[in-house]
């Protein structure tokens, strides 16, 4: 619109013939603005500024806008403001109740939810610390009688100071409401979790206690420049209070779940656990959910137009939600779930659940991630894969094969908020993932895949921005947990035997699946490794694990 205002223009003071004085041209331009030229020019000048004022009104009063600068000087000024209560201790969150209010056609989703939470400490809570992603979102919290002492609106972070302070042992709810809705558009592109159809969206939009690390600067240049030293690390593996949380957060340890989610009546609604009432209420469409075990505080809601395949491994029903158009792949997914399943009760421990749940959600995201029972699966990596190419790697049966290998590795054992904590989910389940591929498709197609994993682990370690770490200290860098873990698992069952890492995992699992703190460590898994093994394995190990080794 501006350029066309200016085509007009130029077309104005656009001489043909003899050069005329400046004056002459001025006065030539006026008189052909007076026409339809002067009209065109005042609706695109009007449409410039209107559409430019609209602009302005989404991105920076109905949304917050930042540089990409500015928001790393906002996560600088939280860090240097807040990190000194890292260690303040807070209350544990022992149970979630959530009632959710999901409205897909206007992307907007309302939680009233209760957290039933307790004092693990020895002496009394005076203060607590709430952390939001998006602080506007929090319309009301209530923990008893509190005064809000702190509120920095711009990083999410809230002091109360209880007028009756928590004393060890106690237990009280915590109840609260929270309020996401699309206002307008953002400079940065507007949120994907929440659609018409096919939303997905986690239990991060809710309060957490506590500074959140994870929202530190990692990038050692942009810490420089704003003189914050080196970026953290995880704690050793010597540091025993690391041991008191998982890596997943450190306000909870293993919760009683239960939640009630309406949607579109068109939709189903699914979250973890199992479905104890399907029901309508003011016309939506309602489904209640309990889990019946503990389960760690990482869950999801999805909402969506589904198909639904079944299948069923011995007792256990297996059901795959996808887009009517996208079936492709279903009956894969179910064959890798079966052989899964048998693979690991038979190897491991018997499977925890009564039910296993794959849901398909849109590609605006390209991965798969397991909840208790429940797996959402984008469309991207699995449910418009084409697979007919016979010696192309089965990416299907893998990721479905990594996933329900979760609901042992994390969602039984989960690791400690220190180094090598990966190792204990993704680097097990890799390995496992692997074993059922093997006997689905034989050595050959495993030495294509761990050819594919070894060029990518070479390639990655390039772009490494802090060091990388040999397997037993990792410190969530994918491309060593994922690739170098298959690589490293792999080779180690070859030498040892697949039945002697068997019986480490299984040993592992007995000691430590859904145990509280202090939660379990790579060495741990070391330990056990090299009890089954035997000493004339420990070189190995230590090449494998403790050291930086190439093939």
């Amino acid at each position: 619109l501006f350029l066309a205002a200016l085509l007009i223009l130029a077309s104005a003071f656009w001489v043909r013939g003899v050069a005329l004085t400046g004056r002459d041209r001025v006065a030539l331009a006026r008189q052909k603005l007076r026409g339809k030229s002067g009209l065109a020019l005042a609706a695109v000048t009007t449409a410039f500024l209107g559409a430019g004022s609209f602009i302005f009104y989404n991105t920076n009063v109905l949304n917050d806008y930042l540089t990409p600068n500015q928001q790393l000087d906002l996560q600088a000024r939280y860090e240097k403001d807040f990190k000194k209560y890292k260690n303040t201790p807070q209350p544990r969150i022992i149970a979630t109740s959530l009632d959710v209010d999901l409205r897909p056609e206007d992307q907007s989703v309302h939680f009233n939810g209760t957290y039933r939470i307790r004092n693990n400490h020895p002496h009394a809570l005076k203060e607590i610390h709430i952390q939001m992603q998006d602080d506007k979102a929090l319309t009301s919290i209530d923990f008893g009688k509190a005064k809000m002492s702190l509120h920095d609106k711009d990083v999410g972070y809230r002091i109360y100071t209880l007028e009756k302070p928590m004393l060890p042992g106690e237990e009280r709810d915590m109840k609260f409401k929270v309020d996401v809705a699309e206002k307008g558009f953002t400079n940065s592109g507007n949120q994907s979790e929440i659609v018409e159809n096919g939303s997905f969206f986690n239990n991060r939009m809710l309060p957490s206690f506590g500074y959140e690390e994870r929202a530190e600067i990692t990038d050692p240049n942009e810490r420089r420049k704003r003189k914050m030293g080196d970026p953290q690390r995880m704690p050793k593996l010597d540091d025993e209070a690391a041991r008191a949380n998982t890596y997943i957060g450190n306000d909870s340890d293993w919760i009683d779940f239960k939640t009630t989610i309406c949607t579109a009546p068109d939709q189903t609604a699914l979250a973890p656990g199992y479905l104890q009432k399907e029901f309508t209420r003011n016309g939506r469409h309602c489904f209640s959910y309990a889990m019946d075990r503990p389960m760690l505080n990482f869950y999801a809601y999805l909402s969506a137009k589904w198909k639904v395949k079944k299948g069923s491994y011995k007792n256990i029903p297996i059901e795959i939600y996808y887009d009517k158009k996208h079936g492709y792949n279903v009956d894969r997914m179910i064959t890798a779930t079966q052989e899964s399943l048998d693979y690991f009760t038979s190897n491991f421990t018997p499977y925890q659940h009564k039910q296993v749940r794959i849901l398909e959600f849109p590609r605006y995201a390209a991965f798969a991630q397991s909840f208790p029972n429940t797996i959402p699966f984008s469309e991207d990596i699995g449910f418009i894969a084409d697979l007919r190419d016979p010696d192309a790697i089965d990416y299907v049966f893998y990721v479905t094969a990594h996933e329900i290998a979760h609901q042992w590795w994390a969602h039984q054992v989960i690791g400690a908020n220190m180094q090598g904590a990966t190792v204990l989910s993704e680097s097990l389940a890799q390995y496992s993932a692997l074993m059922v591929m093997e006997k689905e498709d034989g050595k050959a197609h495993m030495r294509k895949f761990l050819k594919y994993e070894g060029d990518k682990y070479q390639n990655a370690r390039g772009a490494e921005a802090i060091g990388e770490t040999p397997l037993m200290y990792v410190e969530n860098q994918g491309y060593i947990h994922y690739q170098k873990g298959s690589l490293a698992m792999y080779w180690l069952k070859e030498v040892v035997g697949e039945s002697v890492v068997n019986r480490a995992l299984q040993r592992l699992i007995e000691q430590y699946a859904f145990k509280p703190a202090p939660y379990p460590r790579s060495t741990d898994f070391l330990r056990l490794l090299r009890e089954e093994a035997g000493p004339q394995h420990d070189t190995l190990i230590s090449d494998l694990f403790e050291r930086i080794t190439l093939w």
